[in-house]
């Protein structure tokens, strides 16, 4: 069951709670998100990861009159064209930490899917009558999207929306489409699980086969948030790299 929509999330919750009984939402913990989401919240998140790298640059600049000799007019050159150069190589280095930052927290909010998925499964019998060897696999991949459909999305997308301004929305869209993607990815490794569900009996080691397999598809994400991360910081860089090129160039033409 791919979720595309709202409407497919509560189709996802009715199910849940038709088939298997479950209500997924109880499963919330406020204490635990809370304190998950602590550095998600503005203005420590952005102080961190963003406004940081441009005060670093900024005192750079300012300590930088003390290493370079600068007569008149070029202390007005240097002022106005080394501010702004400094300025937006601590802006872009800034980007670069804080994509990276958005990245491991999208991954560390899969880890907290994952864990509640373990709190779940140990409130049912894997092994009972209403869940058989033939569904075993699928009843697992239901919860999983549950989970992040009904609770990790939701709240995350809500607190970062609220704390974070002006970007909050824009970080929100991108962690919820990622998330998304990543519960529906998981019918992929459907596969790689289904003959080693069917030849147990054992409530743990089912348990255990399907979060190895979880932590397998986590893995893989990893790799893929990495190359998305890597792609969308590549011309950054190039930017970063010109702009310091230019203002060694400068500051080499003014000494």
């Amino acid at each position: 069951m791919k979720i595309r929509n709202k409407r497919d999330v509560e189709k996802l919750d009715e199910k849940i709670k038709t088939e298997l009984g479950i209500d997924i939402s109880k499963y919330h913990n406020e204490e635990v998100i809370s304190n998950f989401l602590e550095l998600l919240i503005f203005p420590r998140y952005i102080l961190n990861w963003a406004i940081r790298p441009i005060f670093i640059a900024l005192i750079a600049f300012i300590l930088s009159y003390f290493l370079i000799d600068l007569v008149h007019i070029q202390y007005v050159l240097y002022t106005i064209i080394g501010f702004i150069l400094f300025l937006l190589i601590g802006f872009l280095s800034g980007v670069i930490f804080l994509t990276w930052k958005i990245k491991t927290d999208i991954l560390n909010a899969l880890t907290y899917s994952i864990d509640i998925l373990k709190s779940v499964v140990s409130d049912i019998n894997l092994t009972g009558d209403h869940i058989t060897k033939e569904n075993r696999k699928d009843v697992l991949l239901l919860l999983f999207k549950g989970i992040t459909h009904i609770i990790t999305i939701p709240t995350l997308s809500n607190v970062i929306s609220d704390k974070i301004p002006i970007i909050g929305n824009a970080i929100s869209f991108f962690i919820r489409k990622t998330l998304t993607l990543f519960s529906n990815k998981l019918n992929i490794e459907e596969i790689q699980l289904s003959d080693q569900l069917d030849k147990e009996n054992d409530e743990s080691k089912i348990l255990n086969a399907y979060i190895n397999s979880l932590t397998t598809t986590s893995n893989s994400l990893e790799n893929v948030l990495n190359i998305v991360s890597k792609i969308a910081q590549f011309p950054v860089k190039i930017i970063l790299f010109i702009i310091t090129t230019f203002l060694m160039f400068f500051i080499y033409l003014i000494h």
